[in-house]
């Protein structure tokens, strides 16, 4: 649909050019002077209407958020397009002074294509008001946005204005066309002298019509004055400049108000009040060519005008400012490499990096049955309770070897010689030792059974240490703490079972 007007205007060009190669010089295209400016004019008009064809449809696909200008455009210039390929198929017909209208053509194509041509060409001036109504309709909503409510928006009386004269323009123009087609189907072959009060009749009806459908036209030009100055003063008293709206003041509605003036100036000139039936055919033939190319030259520039608006997007938003660009991608995650895993509750993430100081729990005083608290740097207390054990114990591997009474065998992962005084194992943060000792010896006692521990688990071996006076935990060749694993995850798990003689 689109490429259809560039093919009717080819196929155009090629047939003048044909009838110029005829044997019979009556066969061949034969124009005078100013129908050959009028067909070289139109022919331009042609590629004009193609090009922007071809751009409203772009703009149509990239002006999102402002698309109805463009939707009332294309038809617009479609419309326009055909009316101007009809107008050249005419004009080539009507000057092959050989053709028969009887025999090769049909009677009536010469009016049918006048009917196409003039037809289209009044639903086009309908579109094209209705494409600048839409851009000011935008902008009304633009500052009604950007104000938040206290200026823009639509007037119920412009509102209606703009559907009245819209319609009424279409009806009278469609009204007028569809009448003067029916009196070219009843009269064109008969005799003027045999139906001549009837044909005058008929063509005075068809004249008022076009009147009313020109005079509607050019008041669609003050509608466009009303709405766009109101809009200005709109944009004004907010206090937002508006690109568009400056250049639909400034350009579009001077343009728009001189394409009113011509049609209301050539349709006053082609009225029986207009020339005088004495007037020369070369007088009707120049002024036609100076409406054609008036009218069709400032209704290109408006098309042009509102086109240009579609080329810079930013344009068109509040105070001409660009949009952010959408974001496309997800958005990953900071990736730390050989991050530590996050602890999760319930979960051992292991040892911690590196040497950790030792904390210990808060000291106790010495006392007869009661175990003190050794920090490093800190004296043992010079009277040591005695640790009485059975014949035959021997205390588990994983407290820290202690001074003890005679017959007491230290572990053997860890031996430690003490300072004389007593010395006490570490405290766990309840107060209470890490690791249970037997209690105090007594008949019967026996020792208590193996620790059990998870599959796959090792006790570690330290190599021995001296300590005077202070005490710091084996480390392995890591330089991490030795201390078995928790439960659950590889660790030990200790359990006590009383004395028998407990029990």
């Amino acid at each position: 649909m689109m490429f259809s007007p560039l093919i009717l205007v080819l196929s155009s060009l090629i047939l003048p050019a044909a009838c110029q190669f005829g044997d019979d010089p009556p066969d061949g295209f034969h124009p005078d002077p100013l129908t050959a400016g009028l067909f070289g004019l139109l022919c331009l008009f042609a590629i004009t209407y193609s090009v922007l064809i071809i751009w409203t449809f772009v703009a149509l696909l990239t002006s999102r958020g402002h698309r109805a200008p463009y939707v009332f455009l294309l038809p617009t210039l479609v419309f326009f397009a055909w009316s101007n390929a009809a107008f050249i198929a005419l004009i080539i017909l009507g000057n092959i002074p050989s053709l028969s209208f009887s025999d090769t053509f049909p009677v009536l194509l010469i009016p049918t294509l006048g009917f196409i041509s003039n037809l289209l060409n009044d639903w086009a001036v309908v579109l094209q008001f209705l494409a600048i109504i839409a851009v000011i309709w935008n902008r009304e909503n633009t500052l009604r946005v950007a104000t938040e409510g206290k200026f823009g928006g639509h007037h119920p009386a412009l509102i209606a204005l703009h559907v009245a004269l819209a319609a009424l323009t279409l009806a009278f123009g469609t009204a007028a066309e569809a009448y003067n087609m029916d009196t070219n189907v009843q009269y064109y072959t008969t005799e003027e002298l045999f139906f001549g009060d009837a044909l005058h009749h008929r063509i005075v009806v068809y004249q008022q019509l076009f009147y009313v459908f020109s005079s509607f036209a050019v008041l669609t030009a003050v509608d466009v004055v009303v709405s766009t100055v109101l809009l200005w003063r709109g944009w004004k008293n907010a206090g937002i400049p508006d690109k568009i709206t400056n250049v639909v003041l400034y350009a579009l509605v001077p343009v728009y108000c001189a394409l009113s003036l011509v049609i209301m100036i050539f349709t006053i000139i082609f009225s029986p009040s207009g020339l005088p039936p004495t007037v020369t055919v070369t007088v009707v033939e120049s002024a036609g060519l100076a409406n054609t190319l008036l009218a069709t030259g400032f209704s290109i520039t408006v098309i042009i005008i509102i086109l240009a608006l579609s080329i810079k997007k930013a344009n068109w938003n509040i105070g001409g400012v660009e949009e952010p660009r959408q974001q496309y991608w997800v958005p990953q995650p900071q990736y730390t490499y050989a991050a530590p895993p996050q602890p999760q509750p319930g979960y051992y993430g292991g040892a911690p990096q590196g040497p950790q100081p030792m904390q210990y729990a808060p000291t106790e005083e010495a006392r007869p049955g009661s175990y003190a608290d050794v920090r490093p740097g800190g004296s043992i207390p010079a009277s040591p309770p005695s640790v009485h054990t059975s014949p035959g114990y021997t205390p588990a591997a994983s407290p820290p070897p202690m001074h003890t009474s005679p017959g007491y065998t230290a572990p053997s992962s860890l031996l430690m010689h003490a300072s004389p005084g007593s010395y006490s194992p570490p405290q766990s943060s309840q107060g209470q030792p890490s690791t249970p000792y037997p209690p105090d010896k007594s008949p019967g006692y026996s020792t208590p059974p193996p620790m059990h521990t998870s599959p796959g688990y090792t006790t570690p071996s330290s190599p021995p240490m001296h300590a005077t006076g202070s005490y710091s935990p084996p480390q392995s060749s890591q330089g991490q703490s030795s201390t078995p694993y928790p439960p659950e995850k590889g660790g030990l798990h200790l359990t006590y079972v009383p004395p028998t003689s407990q029990i």
